[in-house]
């Protein structure tokens, strides 16, 4: 079975091409996937992560509007992907782009005029039912009708695809952690290399209001001394966020550490008592999935977050869910896990288990094949199964 995969999430190491590379593994999967030779995400470009002895071909293509001002990303696409189609004749399109983004319609379009057999595979991240102006709205209106499977992070994301007139069958699957990266280790001894004590909550991510920072503070003033934060990460809310310290004399009770590299993360989640993602809904924004709860359970920490979009769906039973903007309910939930490390203890263990039924990246690369092959019918799926 050929796959062509399009996602500007392959262009990077420790994002998509973790998923890739397990696809590309499994049984009679021909895997190829495109992504834009340049990007521009988090206010900077960035170039491809040139994949070296992976079980899949790497296309970086020329891409045509990478970023078009308040249009961000969603104009982009390939202007040689027919060349493509015409070369590669892939069985599964599989769209990791949002729907309202032209390059998914443009592929859309390409395929139903160069190879009308090839189904269409497309991935969402949306959890919110969203009016999208001209042309995004049609766009997506587009795509989702010439859509054969759709696959959505969370459940809440059915419920939109249904709202914006897709009828067709769709699953979720999750986002993934690389499970053996992202481990338990001995958490007293992370703490001493990162120079941290007492009861440590964390917060690892874009600095943003919307992320709940402030209620973060908010319940660390009401919690015992010996509770400390550690914010790892950067953003437009820093400077807020140290001010907001400034002013609540906590200073000596909260750590900044910038933006650290994957390999860095394993040590400090495991450094934190609990991960805390306490996320606020707005008109035009609710957490989508939060990866940094899967990385934390990876590592066996516990997280506290909050109802809004996904999280409580990802936390699962391996953690404390509070109300959204409610620092009170978010000071229990800490003092709870402080007071009684058994409790932590065994959501740590429960995440683990969680990241590893659920949100590896060899589950999710077994369960997108499984997807292909229903497509394609029983019989390749069966014939693919007996060579397994």
């Amino acid at each position: 079975m050929k796959v062509l995969l399009i996602a500007h999430a392959c262009q990077v190491s420790h994002e998509g091409q973790q998923r890739a590379e397990q696809l590309g593994r499994l049984p009679n999967i021909d895997l190829r996937v495109i992504v834009p030779n340049r990007w521009y995400e988090c206010g900077k470009w960035r170039r491809c992560d040139e994949p070296f002895n992976v079980p899949y071909v790497f296309q970086a293509e020329k891409v045509r509007w990478p970023w078009a001002g308040p249009a961000q990303w969603y104009l982009h696409h390939y202007p040689r992907l027919g060349e493509t189609l015409h070369s590669f004749k892939p069985d599964i399109i599989n769209l990791w782009e949002e729907a309202w983004g032209l390059v998914s319609a443009h592929t859309c379009w390409l395929r139903n005029r160069i190879l009308p057999s090839a189904k269409i595979v497309s991935e969402t991240e949306a959890n919110i039912d969203r009016t999208h102006p001209f042309p995004f709205a049609q766009l997506r209106r587009y795509t989702l009708r010439n859509t054969d499977y759709a696959i959505t992070r969370q459940t809440e994301g059915i419920g939109v695809l249904r709202a914006k007139g897709y009828t067709g069958p769709v699953e979720v699957v999750g986002n993934a952690v690389n499970a053996d990266l992202f481990r338990p280790m001995d958490r007293a001894l992370c703490k001493r290399r990162l120079g941290l004590s007492g009861f440590v909550i964390g917060y690892v991510g874009r600095f943003i209001e919307a992320k709940g920072l402030t209620e973060i503070l908010e319940a660390l003033a009401l919690c015992p001394m010996d509770v400390n934060v550690l914010f790892v990460g950067s953003g437009p809310f820093e400077g807020a966020l140290k001010a907001q310290i400034e002013g609540m004399g906590l200073n000596g009770r909260a750590r900044f550490l910038a933006p650290q590299p994957m390999e860095a993360l394993p040590e400090i989640m495991n450094a934190m008592d609990a991960l805390v993602l306490v996320s606020r809904t707005t008109a035009t924004w609710k957490e989508q999935f939060g990866r940094v709860i899967i990385e934390a359970h990876a590592c066996g920490t516990p997280v506290i977050g909050s109802d809004s979009g996904g999280i409580p769906e990802i936390v699962g039973e391996a953690g404390v869910i509070v109300p959204e903007r409610n620092s009170a309910a978010l000071a229990g939930a800490i003092n709870r896990l402080r007071d009684r490390p058994e409790m932590g203890a065994e959501l740590g263990r429960l995440g683990r288990r969680q990241v590893e039924d659920r949100f590896t990246w060899q589950g999710v690369a077994a369960r997108m094949r499984d997807v292909y092959f229903g497509l394609l019918g029983p019989q390749r799926e069966n014939d693919a199964r007996c060579t397994v």
